[in-house]
């Protein structure tokens, strides 16, 4: 039944959600009467802060689902639910209303988690990037993170916070500030101020953390340690447009690194390849600088596929037109995996042009031209253009 509104119950409403803060305090809206409901749900914690009499107390069950059901079963009785914050955001309120009418329902908001965050941090909160990585990944916190951008995002638990900010670490913004604010609006309310590299836990269960970005932006050949062997600052702009954000990605041939390093950056992982021994070298230093975690497989890559974390993704900057190690990759990449590969050589181009012929997806010429000198005037120069080929695996 999720996601199905059931069909209206007549008469006035029958359930009440109501938003508290962790000392008990009731939203300012909430109606005298509305713990005198036969049942009050919420989470023991609230329950008790709230003053709940025993006899009324409904504890929330878990899993989370069975509590919805033990309170639609009570349809049509007067029935009030304890929620934290805001109910109707990234709160119960909202599921509530993918089941039931809105007419079944009156909504007492307190202050959400994000106010009272902003309000301790002293930031207009309209200058904030707000996030619920309550049942999300920590590391998808960098998909919101830049520099200077500020963030403030709900957790899960007592740990959240220092993988949190090892994400942040990892994807080069180990300098960024990071608050991990406890209990907000309860008298165990604390502040605790760090960086991401130094944050450890585990702090209070019930926490939000608020962080201010500090790191760089994405990477420019002028940053790179490099020996030519490098994806030019507006073709690796359009390379990480074709891939997608999240997911682990495999960077074969990957030279200076420069693609590896703006896709971590960008919320992803990623397990780099390369040949030459120099270039991994360089790869790793340009790493270290970006302070970007990342490991790096030094050899043939197709000696070292299965050591490797498995591919949501797969980048193939060199050896484009090798067919045997395109299957290689090919037979490792899950369905609905993405695969980009960039030519810049007749053979890889045969092969790009065969690979799109067999299996689809897109082919993109990228062709670009840079203000040059000629004699005493300047003209545009074209550079080498790059046959890109996309395609998500069926």
């Amino acid at each position: 039944m999720a996601g199905t509104v059931r069909g209206a119950q007549d008469g006035p409403p029958w359930l009440t959600v109501v938003g508290c803060l962790p000392s008990g305090a009731l939203a300012p809206t909430a109606p005298a009467d509305v713990l005198a409901a036969d049942h009050v749900f919420g989470a023991a914690r609230l329950l008790a802060a709230a003053g709940v009499p025993e006899g009324k107390r409904a504890p929330w069950p878990r899993p989370f689902q069975d509590g919805i059901e033990a309170v639609l079963a009570r349809r049509g009785r007067p029935t009030t639910v304890l929620a934290s914050g805001d109910p109707l955001h990234h709160g119960i309120a909202a599921t509530f209303l993918r089941q039931l009418a809105p007419s079944e329902m009156t909504i007492h908001p307190a202050p959400s988690a994000f106010s009272l965050a902003a309000a301790a941090m002293r930031w207009p909160l309209e200058t904030v990037e707000t996030v619920s990585l309550h049942t999300l990944p920590a590391r998808d916190i960098l998909l919101h993170a830049k520099p200077g951008q500020r963030i403030i995002a709900l957790t899960r638990d007592a740990d959240a916070p220092a993988a949190i900010a090892a994400a942040l670490a990892g994807a080069g913004y180990g300098d960024s500030e990071v608050h991990v604010l406890e209990a907000l609006g309860g008298p165990d309310e604390a502040v605790h101020a760090t960086t991401a590299d130094l944050c450890a836990g585990p702090f209070h269960p019930l926490n939000v953390v608020a962080v201010a970005c500090v790191g760089k932006g994405p990477v420019t050949v002028d940053d790179l340690h490099h020996d030519g062997c490098v994806t030019r600052d507006e073709v690796r702009a359009i390379t990480i447009a074709a891939l997608p954000q999240g997911a682990h990605l495999w960077d074969i041939g990957a030279g200076s690194g420069a693609v590896a390093i703006d896709f971590v950056r960008r919320g992803g992982t990623a397990t780099l390849f390369e040949r030459d021994g120099d270039r991994a070298e360089a790869a790793r230093r340009n790493l270290i600088v970006s302070k970007v975690k990342a490991p790096i497989v030094v050899g043939s890559a197709i000696d070292h596929l299965d050591d490797a974390l498995p591919p949501g993704a797969i980048f193939l900057g060199g050896g484009v037109g090798d067919e045997a190690l395109f299957q290689a990759l090919w037979e490792r990449l899950p369905a609905g995996g993405t695969f980009v590969s960039n030519a810049v050589t007749l053979s890889g181009e045969e092969a790009s042009m065969a690979r799109f012929g067999r299996l689809g997806g897109t082919l993109t010429r990228i062709q670009l031209s840079h203000a040059a000198p000629v004699g005493r005037l300047m003209a545009m120069r074209p550079a080498m253009s790059v046959l890109q080929w996309r395609v998500v695996k069926p």
